[in-house]
């Protein structure tokens, strides 16, 4: 190999770099596969354990895109108008709530900014009216005398910024999910755009990204006010009773007839002990809601009294599963702020998921206070609006911690933790649009992909090993060696293998062997001119040089605009075009070369170009 030592030192590296960029894929794959068949809790206790070298396994290793592996792609939109009525805090009216509720109807209809139409909504009702007796900000100076126009550029930064911070926590809760390679890109002025290769289970990942992760810590209703409560809202519904007619225990016999002739009873099963209100099946909820929620019915209720369903069943029933309504004070105690640190534990004594909490000082010690001031009654510890646990306080409890428990298995742990420590989000996010690629369908696209990849290679190669002999099998090793290599420059550089990124492998076969080609015919000119096998090779490789640079050049400028200025399957495309222009020249231009020189140098064999 006299005069290639440089040549072949370059083909071994580059041949090695590819093995140790592809080689955590390959490890990747098994470990996920040992994973896959642990039983569920050794499976929590192992992925916390490596965690870390897991993670750090991930991020080498070649993903593949959402059209290939199978997935979601969301359209999440941010709830502006619950913002604006947040910034508002205590200064919302009645007035107000209504501008704001038709300024949102009006901004669906015709497609148009919530802040805008509320803020022309307002000037519409009144031109004299101000905004600023609804906001303040001491931070960004917006006082009492605020104008409309700043009031309304102030809403905008909030938005915008509200945006932002959805963005990273929804990034962040992604990536503790698991996913790999996501796509997380802003759209327009309230949306994000959320790709999540490989997700199966949906409607956790819908719960994941919905969440606004507000943990609340509330103390619970009376038993005997929530009762009293109960039943004059039933006598309520029976506009044949008087209010206080009704009685739990003296018509529990007549609860069929009771039934019958009150709407609350039939999707209501009541029961007026402890802080439950009732109780009633999932489909049913949505029913419970919209009568309870009538104004007259609420002010049946105490005033500091609220209800909420609880977030799992809390038993069977006819083979339907029920969810309790538990009364719980509209004061809230201690929020998600305090907590510091979240983590999924199983409970001791019966094994079953939960999540243990440690909250800040601050924290710890309104904790203390709670708990101590209310030995012997339940706490509700509410999460986004919904009851996960409401366990009663034996003793004070000191040192910040506490646990969330009722849950209904180790992924909902593992997700709850996930959505405490990235935070939660300035206001909900609403899927606008969603788009699943199942997993059958990206296994077709690969096979498809596979199958088409495969029928271009094995074509080209019968038809160099036809067409120019020797020649061409030796352009034929440098083909295959020029797709592994592909695969290796993805991997390197962490890029996401798409289907349209296999059309371009598809693409660059065929063109990987254009420089040989090239070369080739130029020998076999050399050859008839009357110059020796030798001499005609170096003089191919040299006269076809400028060639070969001048086409392989002006297609790698062209994958570098699509990659700078397309978005998606066009930048998929891009990127494993340009991977196999660099391949393919090293391939045609170096390894075949080498190959030939050994063979007519070092051997002397006779080199057949057809």
């Amino acid at each position: 190999m006299k005069g290639n030592g440089t040549k072949l030192a370059f083909i071994v590296a580059f041949l090695a770099l590819t093995i140790f960029y592809l080689f955590p894929s390959f490890q990747y794959w098994l470990e996920m596969r040992k994973i896959d068949n642990m039983p569920e809790t050794e499976r929590v206790e192992y992925m916390r354990e490596n965690e870390v070298r897991i993670e750090n396994m991930r991020e080498k290793i070649l993903t593949l895109g959402l059209d290939l592996q199978g997935g979601m792609h969301v359209t999440l939109e941010l709830a502006t108008n619950q913002l604006i009525r947040e910034l508002a805090g205590e200064y919302a009216d009645d007035e107000f709530n209504e501008v704001l509720t038709d300024a949102t109807q009006q901004a669906r209809a015709n497609n148009t900014d919530v802040i805008n139409e509320f803020v022309l909504a307002f000037e519409e009702r009144d031109q004299d009216a101000r905004l600023s007796r609804y906001f303040r900000s001491d931070a960004d100076n917006i006082t009492r005398r605020s104008s409309n126009a700043e009031i309304q550029e102030w809403l905008q930064e909030q938005r915008d910024a509200a945006v932002n911070r959805a963005i990273e926590i929804v990034r962040n809760r992604v990536d503790r999910f698991g996913v790999t390679e996501p796509s997380i890109v802003r759209q327009g002025n309230n949306r994000l755009v959320v790709e999540l290769p490989g997700v199966t289970d949906e409607e956790r990942v819908r719960d994941l990204l919905r969440g606004t992760a507000r943990l609340e810590f509330r103390l619970t209703a009376d038993p005997d006010d929530l009762r009293h409560s109960l039943e004059r809202i039933i006598a309520w519904f029976d506009p044949e009773d008087d209010e206080d007619d009704f009685d739990l225990e003296d018509e529990w016999e007549d609860f069929e007839q009771d039934q019958q002739d009150n709407p609350l009873l039939q999707v209501l099963l009541p029961q007026g002990q402890g802080v439950t209100f009732g109780s009633a099946a999932g489909p049913d909820t949505a029913e419970v809601n919209r009568l309870i929620n009538q104004p007259e019915v609420q002010r049946l209720l105490p005033r500091d009294i609220t209800l909420m369903w609880t977030a799992n069943p809390q038993f069977d029933m006819e083979g339907r599963s029920y969810y309790s309504l538990i009364g719980v004070r509209r004061q809230v105690e201690l929020t998600g702020d305090v907590v510091t640190e979240a983590r999924p534990t199983f409970d001791q004594h019966t094994n079953r998921p939960e999540v243990s909490m440690t909250m800040n000082r601050q924290g710890a010690r309104v904790w203390a206070r709670v708990t101590g001031a209310n030995i012997g009654r339940p706490i509700a510890i509410a999460l986004d609006g919904v009851i996960y646990s409401y366990p009663v306080v034996q003793a004070q409890i000191t040192g910040g911690r506490s646990s969330i428990t009722g849950l209904a298995g180790s992924a909902e742990a593992e997700d709850l933790v996930n959505i405490l420590m990235s935070g939660a989000l300035p206001a909900p996010l609403d899927i606008v649009q969603e788009r699943t690629v199942g997993p059958s369908l990206g296994e077709a696209s690969i096979r498809a992909g596979f199958n088409s990849a495969l029928f271009g290679l094995v074509i080209v190669v019968l038809f160099m090993m036809i067409y120019y002999r020797t020649g061409g099998a030796i352009a034929d090793i440098a083909l295959v060696l020029n797709i592994i290599f592909i695969m290796g420059i993805l991997a390197a550089f962490n890029a996401t293998l798409t289907l349209p990124g296999i059309a371009g492998i598809v693409l660059t076969i065929g063109m990987a062997v254009d420089a040989n080609v090239l070369i080739f015919d130029r020998i076999r000119e050399e050859l008839r001119a009357g110059k020796s096998l030798i001499a005609a090779i170096d003089s191919g490789y040299a006269n076809s040089m400028s060639a070969i640079l001048d086409a392989n050049i002006t297609t790698f400028l062209t994958a570098v605009i699509l990659f700078s200025f397309g978005v998606g399957p066009i930048k998929g495309f891009a990127i494993t075009l340009m991977a196999g222009i660099a391949a393919s020249l090293f391939s045609a231009i170096i390894i075949t070369r080498v190959i030939v020189d050994w063979m007519t140098k070092e051997k002397k064999w006779n080199v057949n170009y057809g």
